[in-house]
């Protein structure tokens, strides 16, 4: 099979990236939060000089941490930074940093009026317990203006003491992952087995926070230690202290990363299929008729299940679609049990594997079409601030063209003058990347316009302009319990975009 040079390049880039899925836990960037939570609650040994440092460089002009396009995403990882700083911080440059820091919080106030629904993972909790302790450390912080979250983490509490009047906590579960948010003792029974209590590194903080006065626990804080220590490691920093998100993720590298190749129609490839079957047969292995989760010490979950058996399906490893479908409730598939609101993608990434199965998913579809907007887009999900992400997931799992005609013509009509595309006022790869598989698949459903093919090679011009090997994606979009960057997954969707373009199938 000749190659052109450029997909020779970008198909040895995407063969070791694929190689590397869920390498070492995952790998994603430092977490503003996180790390914050680490320095002030359970240092690491060689000091905190070097994470004060990081985080002082992760102050923006505006005195705010985090992405500046998603403002209510901002104020729980100022916060943390300003609680941090304020604690650990010795001289005049750190103190500056909290009192612009304070001010940027002041500045929140119009966001917070009414509560939306792609809050961070837990911010109802873990907001009010900052601002509890910030008011204890005698910061100035504007604590009414938050009333509204503060009394969604009243009922969340409320709820979460039911749920355990009932049923013992366990490692693994939502309660786990937001224990920095509502625990003051430290259960054991939250800690999994390899250390982290979450597995989430602001959790696993707090846990050793909670167990400072408790000889009894010297082993299973030195486990916990070692959690924070491994995670340091999942970052692009590797420095004592900075931490990412959320680690491990390692199933979820290897379930994105391979979907990236589905969306691209290229799982199947035989140039990848030597790189691609390793994981395939870790995934398919792991599953259970429970589903699967992002890690292997975390709960299924509707969207990691569905991800997986779509995986499987496509490449005749059949599934017992029943294993996605025990996640249906009513017009939408769920994430995790009893969450507040409902993904769209999880909905999506559900009929996804249905349509390959072979089942009707004209309920779903007509579900989804009716959140549509009016211009055709779909613009939230609880798991990613960008509406590229979603639209063209929603797209992906409609099988018939000619329901998305308003939602082609408004996708085409924001392809920016560089040729790509972005949710915000510039360009970004990954969504570039998006865009790109959402149009790129339409062709396989008779779509042939001229307009389709001009946006691709205006793409495919934008891509490889940009395209530097090796070289990660950069701007947190995902939404957990902070904004993060799975560097290798959305490396994966750009790179499938581009192999697809290069192979001439775009």
């Amino acid at each position: 099979m000749g190659l052109s040079r450029a997909a020779e390049i970008i198909l040895a880039d995407l063969r070791g990236l694929i190689a590397d899925l869920g390498k070492d836990g995952g790998l994603a960037n430092g977490s503003v939060y996180d790390t914050a939570m680490v320095v002030r609650l359970a240092p690491p040994e060689e000091g905190t000089e070097a994470a004060v440092e990081w985080l002082l460089r992760q102050q923006h002009a505006d005195g705010g941490w985090d992405n500046p396009k998603v403002l209510r995403a901002r104020d729980m990882p100022t916060l943390a930074a300003v609680l941090a700083l304020h604690v650990r911080g010795k001289d005049e440059r750190t103190r500056k940093a909290v009192e612009r820091g304070l001010e940027f919080i002041r500045q929140q106030r119009p966001y917070w009026t009414v509560l939306p629904e792609d809050l961070l993972v837990g911010v109802e909790m873990n907001l009010p317990r900052l601002l509890e302790d910030a008011v204890a450390l005698g910061l100035d912080v504007p604590v009414d203006q938050y009333a509204a979250v503060i009394e969604d983490g009243k009922r969340r509490r409320k709820k979460l003491s039911q749920l355990k009047q009932v049923m013992p906590l366990h490692f693994g579960t939502p309660p786990a992952l937001t224990f920095d948010g509502w625990g003051t003792e430290p259960e054991v029974a939250l800690m999994d087995p390899d250390g982290g209590v979450g597995p989430c590194p602001a959790a696993t903080a707090v846990w050793i926070h909670t167990a400072k006065d408790r000889p009894e626990l010297k082993e299973q804080v030195a486990k916990a230690r070692q959690y924070l220590k491994n995670a340091e490691a999942g970052t692009d920093a590797r420095l004592p202290g900075v931490v990412p998100a959320t680690w491990r993720i390692d199933f979820m590298e290897q379930q994105w990363g391979l979907f990236a190749l589905l969306c691209a129609g290229l799982l199947k490839h035989p140039l990848l299929a030597d790189v691609v079957k390793p994981h395939l047969d870790m995934l398919g292995a792991a599953l259970t008729p429970r589903g699967l989760g992002f890690t292997k010490y975390f709960m299924p979950d509707g969207d990691c299940t569905a991800v997986t058996a779509a995986l499987l399906e496509a490449t005749n490893r059949p599934v017992d679609m029943a294993v996605v479908k025990q996640f249906a409730r009513g017009e939408h598939f769920y994430t995790y049990p009893q969450e507040t609101h409902p993904s769209l993608t999880t909905t999506a990434h559900a009929a996804m594997a249905l349509n390959i199965a072979g089942e009707d998913t004209s309920h779903w579809v007509s579900e989804m079409l009716k959140l549509q907007s009016s211009d055709g887009r779909w613009l939230i999900d609880k798991w990613q601030t960008s509406w590229l992400y979603t639209t063209t997931h929603v797209m992906l799992a409609i099988p018939d063209a000619e329901k998305m005609r308003t939602s082609i013509k408004t996708l085409l009509s924001h392809q920016k003058e560089d040729g790509g595309w972005g949710a915000s006022d510039h360009t970004t790869r990954v969504e570039t990347a998006f865009a790109v598989l959402a149009l790129h698949a339409l062709r396989g459903k008779g779509v042939e316009q001229e307009a389709i093919r001009s946006a691709l090679a205006r793409a495919n011009g934008y891509l490889q302009r940009t395209y530097q090997p090796l070289a990660p994606s950069e701007e947190p979009m995902w939404i957990g319990k902070a904004l993060y960057c799975p560097f290798r997954m959305d490396r994966a969707f750009e790179l499938s975009a581009m192999l697809a373009l290069a192979l001439g199938e775009g």
